[in-house]
């Protein structure tokens, strides 16, 4: 199985960005094979998030227009939504108690555990140092590769 990170579905929907081609080349991907993909909530509501806030996109969208995105991955693009169980926390714990973990990066482990024990195997996100050490198989940058 495959997922993505929220700042591949940003830079998908940001057309006035370098990473835009390549960003939204992954996504059509993911879009016609969805059965091979996953997508957090937590992604959702972090891309939800970023397309209204006016520092990440040029043109924010409108409420209805940034949730009219969401529910189209949610509801019509066939890819399964996952969110964190309670039956992750022993795992999520483990990695939070690490020597020398940020505390910037405790949305990152709990993704990165969701998705792990959700059946990913390979992540997709332009911050591949972020997710490491968390058991993908493979955490690709598609970005700049």
């Amino acid at each position: 199985m495959f997922s993505l990170d929220t700042n591949i579905l940003v830079y998908a929907a940001n057309r006035d960005c370098l990473e835009h081609p390549r960003a939204l080349a992954l996504v059509e991907k993911a879009l016609s094979e969805p059965e091979r993909w996953l997508v957090a909530e937590q992604v959702l509501l972090e891309f939800y998030k970023a397309l209204r806030h006016p520092k990440i996109l040029s043109r924010p969208m409108s409420p209805a227009e940034a949730i009219g995105q969401v529910r189209f991955l949610r509801k019509n693009s066939g890819m399964q939504i996952v969110t964190s169980d309670l039956s992750f926390w022993d795992e999520i714990e483990e990695h939070l108690e690490s020597p020398g973990l940020g505390y910037q990066r405790t949305f990152d482990v709990v993704l990165g555990v969701t998705l792990r024990m959700s059946g990913v195997k390979t992540f997709y996100t332009r911050n591949t140092r972020d997710f490491a050490g968390i058991g993908f198989e493979r955490v690709i940058n598609p970005i700049d590769t």
